[in-house]
This record gives C-alpha cells, structure tokens and sequence, in this order.
C-alpha cells in the first residue's frame, strides 16, 4: 500500500498573495529610464500585433507615457531620449491611423 499526500498549493506562502502578512505597495513607479524604454517599445510591438483598433490605441498611449517618463527623466541620456522621440512618433502615426 501506497501513502500518498495530496499537496496543496496554495498551502504555501509563495503561491498564495492573500497569506502575505506584510503590506505590498504598488508605488506605480517604473523605476529606471532604460526599463521605460523597455516598456515603450513593447507596447508598440503589442499596438502592431492586434487587430483590434482599441487595443491598438491603448498600446499606444501607454507607449506614449513610457516616452514622456524618459523624455522627462533627468537621468536619461541622449540616446535614450532619441530613442523615446522615435517612439513616441510611432505611437503617434499608431493613433492617428485609428
């Protein structure tokens, strides 16, 4: 005869957020100029992939947001900022086709 244990998981802290007993703040921050970057150029790589015109914008702006983040940052360095310009001239001519 076999014993075997059923595992449960979300018996562990790890699987299940509401067993967390600290507090977990979403700041909202995004923390670094290169991971806005990051973000700006895979919500255009999102806003090309769909279909959906709605989506498209929605991609878009927040590209758009991810842009002003850099354009704005006081760290950002020029490449990065030409990046964050070509960016957000895509975003742009993405809504402007909507």
């Amino acid at each position: 005869m076999t014993n075997t244990a059923t595992i449960d998981p979300w018996a562990v802290r790890d699987h299940d957020p509401s067993s967390l007993t600290e507090p977990m703040a979403d700041t909202g921050e995004i923390g670094t100029t290169t991971k806005a970057l990051a973000l700006a150029r895979a919500d255009l790589h999102a806003a090309a992939a769909h279909d959906d015109p709605q989506r498209r914008r929605q991609y878009a702006q927040s590209a758009l947001a991810h842009t002003d983040t850099v354009l704005t940052a006081t760290d950002a360095t020029g490449t990065q900022r030409r990046h964050a310009g070509h960016y957000q001239h895509h975003a742009l001519a993405i809504i402007a086709t909507i």
